[in-house]
């Protein structure tokens, strides 16, 4: 999947189309210009036989076409039609790409054409205004683990403690691979709901506060991911890992350095900013936080990304070691 335009470059009296757009996220562009105010003609779009439908048009600032026609009113020359296809279309393949408009010829493009059914897609067609906590919100724990994040706590040794584990879904996979492995975590109706029967007692619920029911040293390793950044008090929570652990640690935190990369595109990843992070690292202040615990610290990277042409990653991890 990945974002294609097409070329059209036909029009009448009233309206001329320069292009298609075709967005992964389920929105379908149609894109040209009108010197005219009123809107007389919309386009039909369909995929194969399926119609998309209509989200919305708009205006936008068109010099090009100001200059060539000579418009001087306060009119936005440019024009965009856009629509969107509806949920039951998501991850379905389609061979054809067709837009339907009186007086034009049909325009028919030949691809392979998929879309995803993005986070937050009710922000493209709610019509209710949205509020701080209903945009860069929390939801539940997550039930599956990215297979980075897997592949690192795969390489501790037994027993394990998953710091802060969520739904459980590490301590799972490791108990398959034959490790022994517990998980510490808040006590919440959300965290109790996302633990399955079969993890209840490999999963100890407490209060938040330090130093937690686990005696010094009870594990030989201890997996913290994407943990820290939740925790007010996380020199308090490194502490009480450190005291835990006898051999390693590892850590992964969201990389903050993602957002000064995604600058120039005005990009930042959502996952950043998610509503119950309260704290944010770069490799520096994770480095300085944890040398007082540990004798040794290697930093890596996981979950790799692009914003456009700058790749950067999601997770910042640091594997420490007694």
């Amino acid at each position: 999947m990945q974002f294609t335009s097409f070329p059209v470059g036909c029009g009448n009296d009233d309206l001329f189309l320069d292009r298609i757009e075709v967005d992964p996220c389920g929105i379908i562009r149609v894109i040209g210009w009108s010197s005219f105010s009123e809107i007389k003609q919309c386009p039909r779009v369909f995929l194969d036989s399926h119609i998309v439908p209509f989200l919305q048009h708009y205006r936008v600032t068109r010099p090009d076409v100001d200059a060539r026609v000579g418009v001087t009113s306060s009119l936005q020359t440019g024009l965009v039609f856009e629509f969107l296809g509806s949920e039951s279309l998501a991850g379905r393949q389609f061979e054809a790409l067709s837009i339907q408009i009186d007086g034009f010829p049909q325009f028919r493009f030949q691809g392979a054409f998929e879309f995803l059914s993005p986070h937050y897609r009710g922000f493209l067609t709610s019509s209710w205004v949205r509020h701080r906590e209903t945009v860069y919100l929390s939801g539940p724990p997550n039930m599956d683990v990215h297979p980075d994040i897997l592949a690192l706590a795969k390489k501790l040794e037994g027993p394990v403690l998953d710091f802060g584990c969520g739904s459980g879904a590490v301590v799972a996979e490791l108990q398959k691979l034959g490790r022994e492995a517990r998980g510490l975590e808040l006590d919440t109706p959300l965290i109790r709901d996302a633990i399955s029967p079969q993890l209840a007692g490999s999963v100890t619920l407490y209060d938040g506060r330090f130093p937690s029911s686990f005696s010094t040293a009870s594990f030989k390793s201890v997996f913290c991911s994407e943990v820290l950044e939740h925790i007010p008090d996380f020199r308090s929570a490194v502490r009480e890992i450190a005291r835990l652990a006898t051999h390693q640690v590892i850590f992964t935190v969201p990389d903050i350095a993602a957002i000064p990369i995604g600058f120039r595109h005005g990009l930042a990843p959502w996952h950043l900013l998610e509503s119950t992070h309260v704290n944010f690292f770069n490799q520096k202040s994770l480095e300085s936080l944890l040398l007082g615990y540990f004798a040794k610290i290697d930093f890596g990277r996981v979950c790799p990304c692009n914003f456009n042409d700058s790749p950067f990653h999601v997770s910042l991890v640091a594997s420490c070691f007694k």
